[in-house]
């Protein structure tokens, strides 16, 4: 039975890829938004909002959508949102950053938000970029305070292949108890992150 429900699966699976692909780049190509051409007029277009200390037990997701201003600084334009925060001078830190499945990741056709993530001082320079994790939507990265002050954490959408697969995880098979299939998350413009900034040092 399993074997015979399997084409319709993944024709169901393929057919969804394909829509959303459509569906995201119409969704790009067709923003208005302001476009920040630099870190500098990143942090100049976006209000920023207090990046939270730990993680916390009820972390907020923060939206990143199609009303955000986008960022196209080595890569295609994407949406982002600007975080601000306070660093002493050799300080010790831990960027978090985790990007959530869309529509609560039910079905075969998951879509995801791929975020591009930097780190800028108060005048926009760079401090650290595309900030890496465990896999592309779970960003875990340690830097040290150059100096005391503000800085800015910049988290945009990653659109340089818009539909394309982000990450394959495997999804059980319902009716078929341990049963899975590998089902990939394919990159969308929009979506929710959860940011937060560790001290491990105090």
């Amino acid at each position: 039975m399993l074997k015979s429900l399997m084409p319709v699966i993944f024709l169901s699976f393929l057919t969804g890829c394909t829509n959303h692909s459509a569906i995201n780049q119409e969704a790009v190509s067709s923003s208005t938004t302001p476009i920040a051409h630099s870190f500098e007029q990143a942090i100049q277009l976006a209000s920023a909002t207090p990046l939270p200390v730990d993680r916390g037990l009820f972390p907020k997701r923060w939206e990143i959508g199609a009303t955000d201003p986008r960022l196209e600084v080595g890569q295609a334009p994407g949406n982002y949102r600007v975080f601000d925060f306070t660093l002493r001078k050799g300080q010790t830190y831990v960027i978090n950053v985790i990007s959530m499945c869309n529509n609560m990741c039910f079905g075969f056709s998951k879509t995801i938000l791929k975020p591009r993530v930097t780190v800028v001082n108060a005048q926009g320079n760079l401090v650290a970029d595309h900030l890496a994790g465990r896999n592309p939507l779970v960003i875990e990265w340690s830097g040290v305070g150059p100096a005391d002050g503000t800085y800015f954490l910049i988290v945009a959408a990653d659109n340089q292949s818009p539909g394309a697969t982000v990450l394959t995880v495997n999804a059980p098979v319902p009716g078929y108890t341990g049963m899975e299939i590998p089902v990939g998350m394919a990159s969308a413009p929009f979506g929710k992150v959860i940011a937060y900034v560790e001290f491990p040092d105090g």
